[in-house]
Parts: C-alpha cells; sequence; structure tokens
C-alpha cells in the first residue's frame, strides 16, 4: 500500500458500527474535522452523547447501499466481519473503505497517529500487529515533546523564508542541513539568532 496523508477536513464520512471501535474511529475522524454519519440499529453511550451533541449524524438502522453515494471514506466497523466484508468490497473500487475488522478486504488502512504540531507520525504493521503500532505510537508521544514541535515549527519558518529569499540552490541546501543539527533542536535562544541571522542575508 502507499502511504498517504489526506486532508478529510469537511468531507463525508460514514462509520457503520456503534460498538467501542467504531467510536474510536468516530474520533479520530472528529479530530480531522470530518462532517461524520454513523450508522448502526445500536450504539454505545458515548456515540449516543456525541449525536446529542450535534457533533455527528446517527442514523439508527442497518447500512443500505444508498448510505454511501458521494462519501468520501467509509469505515466498516460493525461486530459482524461479514457485513464488514461486504460493505467493504461493494465500495473499494469506487471509493475509500477501511474494514475495521480486517486488513485485507478494504482499500485503505488507518494506522496509528501521533501528532505534535507539525510533526505526524503514522505507523502501521499491515495487521500483523495493532497492539505493537499502538506501543510505537506511545513511545514517540515520550520522545517528541514540545520543544521538538517548536523546532519543526522552525524548520517550517526557515524554508519559507529562504524561498523568498532566491538564494543560489547550493546554498539553501547548505542551510536546510545545516539546521538539522541536534544544537538547534534543543536551544531556542540559537534558532533564534539563527533566524535573525537569515533575514539579514
Amino acid at each position: 500500500m502507499l502511504s498517504l496523508l489526506v486532508d478529510i477536513k469537511d468531507k463525508d464520512c460514514v462509520v457503520v458500527g456503534g460498538g467501542k471501535i467504531a467510536y474510536r474511529k468516530v474520533m479520530m475522524l472528529l479530530e480531522e474535522e470530518a462532517n461524520v454519519t454513523v450508522i448502526s440499529p445500536e450504539v454505545c453511550d458515548q456515540i449516543e452523547e456525541l449525536s446529542k451533541k450535534g457533533k455527528i449524524k446517527l442514523i439508527r438502522r442497518k447500512a443500505a447501499d444508498e448510505d454511501f453515494f458521494q462519501v468520501f471514506l467509509t469505515v466498516a466497523a460493525t461486530n459482524d466481519r461479514q457485513e464488514n466484508l461486504r460493505i467493504s468490497q461493494s465500495l473499494k473500487s469506487i471509493s475509500l473503505v477501511n474494514d475495521a475488522s480486517s486488513y485485507e478486504t478494504g482499500n485503505c488502512q488507518i494506522p496509528a497517529s501521533f501528532k505534535k504540531g507539525r510533526l505526524h507520525l503514522s505507523v502501521s504493521t499491515n495487521g500483523a500487529s495493532p497492539k505493537l503500532a499502538k506501543r510505537i505510537k506511545e513511545e514517540w508521544q515520550q520522545m517528541y515533546d514540545d520543544n521538538y514541535s517548536a523546532y519543526v515549527d522552525f524548520l517550517f519558518e526557515v524554508r519559507n523564508l529562504l524561498k523568498n529569499k532566491s538564494l543560489p540552490p547550493e546554498i539553501s541546501h547548505a542551510i536546510l542541513d545545516e539546521i538539522l543539527d541536534n544544537t538547534y533542536k534543543d536551544s531556542a535562544e540559537l534558532r533564534q539568532i539563527y533566524y535573525e541571522k537569515l533575514l539579514n542575508l
């Protein structure tokens, strides 16, 4: 599979299922500001609460073919593997569909992800061990702190500044290589000094 970061803000997404797994998928989609519809005859208390607060659209019945018309992403997360398979097979040739119960049947996966500012890390074991993917994500959460987020912002700002400077490519590349040194990652003061120096080039 090809790894991609996909902007789903304001995109119509459907989660079929009303249990804990479906709830986790719903929360992932809401964090990315998608328009989420949940379809299930019964739902857990957390999904019920999201519906009451108007954060999702809730349809209390089994999914029908017309529910997926012009949907950007569908997540099949029922407790019935055959139903998840049916949904995945009917949709994967025309849209994005994730089968929460089987790596093989959908056409896209939702990896374990960690975001800190502009830094976005995702990991998948291609269905071998979701628990390992979760453990790696948790290790990243300890490894990349607020200082790292500020450092990535610094890299972004320097790159944009260089685009506007019209410097020779070899000089720009040398600067971009230099700021990857850990001294800049570890010191906000050095980052500020270096950025001010670049402003005067």
